[in-house]
């Protein structure tokens, strides 16, 4: 079964919060790839060169998942006016981001392996595979 990390877990990977062991176990449970949306937000983060080496190495040997389709930013749009209702605090651009990702899911058949609340949120107006991976 084919899964990709969503940017969190990424994040908390490289800070060193999430627990390696886990992280490693993903790779034996699943498939996993990167999704083009996770890389963007992941990139658009980098604030310093061994910050950018890190993230080139954690995803240099992982296969990309296809970019979002014409079909899916259409989508996106679609569902961002259903979801928006829900999710009155968080910016535009964060639903627009979590919506193409959680359609990338979706449209791949791909299970999200994610730490935030919100996806299941989203699973209220799309049917996409999640793992939850709750620290607590």
């Amino acid at each position: 079964m084919i899964a990709f990390f969503d940017t969190n877990i990424y994040i908390d990977y490289l800070k060193g919060t999430f627990p390696q062991e886990t992280y490693q176990d993903y790779f034996q449970k699943y498939v996993i790839r990167l999704c083009p949306v996770v890389y963007q937000e992941l990139v658009r983060g980098i604030r310093s060169e061994k910050v950018r080496k890190k993230v080139e190495a954690i995803t240099k040997r992982i296969l990309f998942l296809p970019p979002p389709s014409n079909a899916m930013w259409i989508k996106t749009g679609q569902l961002a006016a259903k979801v928006m209702k829900s999710f009155d605090a968080i910016s535009l651009e964060k639903i627009q981001n979590d919506l193409l990702i959680a359609l990338t899911a979706y449209e791949h058949g791909a299970i999200l392996i994610t730490q935030d609340r919100h996806f299941q949120m989203i699973q209220k107006h799309l049917s996409f595979k999640l793992d939850f991976f709750d620290s607590k």
